[in-house]
């Protein structure tokens, strides 16, 4: 289930040519009301 605050994050991205599903736009939303930094891990220079 989505919510507005979530489809908002994925609207922004989108708008910047991300994709992100909601697992990923519920933690950046969750991050950015938190004030907290989003530690993702992945090899370096991928994304």
């Amino acid at each position: 289930m989505s919510s507005p605050e979530t489809v908002r994050v994925q609207r922004e991205l989108a708008d910047q040519g991300y994709v992100a599903d909601a697992a990923i736009s519920m933690s950046l939303h969750l991050a950015r009301s938190l004030r907290k930094p989003l530690l993702v891990e992945g090899p370096a220079g991928v994304g």
